[in-house]
């Protein structure tokens, strides 16, 4: 029997699949998965596009934890960057990580420099730069944008600082609020990774509620900046003021970075 030979890697010319580093959480990657067919135009199945998610949950660490002490905590950094590897392996030419924490610099850098090292020809889109063109899209005159994030990616300003860089302001929860919304997303009886379809009414009214209160701080626009956000509140604006969507940005972003004609306009995709 002649044995198999090893996989080869796509030509640069073949490159031409969007792959998505899942499991962090598991239902943001598939949510992920459904916004990319969502937002491409497509009218029979051979029309979409190609896209390889890859769900490991059980072996990414903490991003959180890690970031907050990359010295001592144990690093999700390698388990990530096998999966790219894979994903690179299977034709990917750009990848989305549908989780906004995993874009702090002390990972997202690491994730990046680790594909150029090896010389893998792979484009590892950054969620925030994603949500900022978004808002650009939709909400041009935006000036003061509330932030609805984890613990870590608040405390690290990781839209903050994007946001600034754009010129717009940033606004994000008073502490007791923010509480609110960490339970929201990690509580193990009604939290976003423990009921995530269909998520808690618990769940969605404490997001609501932290809308408003950023609303009643300034912000005309509001981000869910955290990928189990959208899962509880899918509504692209509350009362007025338009929510950006992360899932739903970084989605837009990898059609634009490999399909741009097959990008739905941005329009018939706020009435669907």
């Amino acid at each position: 029997m002649t044995p198999s030979l090893p996989p080869k890697a796509p030509s640069p010319d073949e490159r031409n699949a969007i792959g998505v580093l899942g499991g962090l959480g598991p239902y943001a990657g598939l949510d992920l998965v459904r916004a990319l067919f969502d937002e491409t135009v497509a009218g029979s199945d051979q029309e979409h596009l190609p896209v390889t998610l890859i769900s490991y949950p059980g072996r990414f660490l903490d991003r959180s934890t890690w970031i907050a002490d990359p010295e001592f905590a144990p690093s999700p950094v390698p388990a990530m960057v096998e999966v790219l590897r894979r994903l690179h392996l299977a034709g990917c030419s750009v990848v989305g990580i549908p989780c906004n924490t995993a874009h702090a610099p002390v990972l997202f850098d690491r994730l990046r420099e680790a594909m150029e090292i090896e010389g893998r020809q792979i484009q590892i889109l950054h969620i925030v730069d994603a949500i900022v063109e978004m808002i650009r899209q939709r909400a041009p005159e935006a000036r003061t944008v509330g932030v609805l994030a984890t613990d870590s990616s608040i405390e690290n300003r990781l839209h903050q600082i994007g946001l600034e860089d754009a010129k717009m302001t940033a606004v994000v929860p008073d502490p007791a609020i923010q509480n609110t919304i960490q339970a929201s997303i990690f509580d193990p009886e009604w939290g976003l990774k423990a009921q995530s379809t269909p998520p808690s009414s618990r769940a969605r009214a404490v997001l609501l509620a932290g809308i408003e209160h950023l609303k009643g701080k300034g912000a005309d626009t509001v981000i869910l900046g955290c990928t189990e956000l959208p899962l509880a509140v899918p509504e692209t604006e509350h009362d007025g003021a338009p929510l950006i969507s992360s899932t739903r940005a970084l989605a837009r972003g990898l059609i634009q970075a490999t399909h741009p004609d097959k990008l739905r306009p941005l329009s018939e995709a706020l009435a669907a």
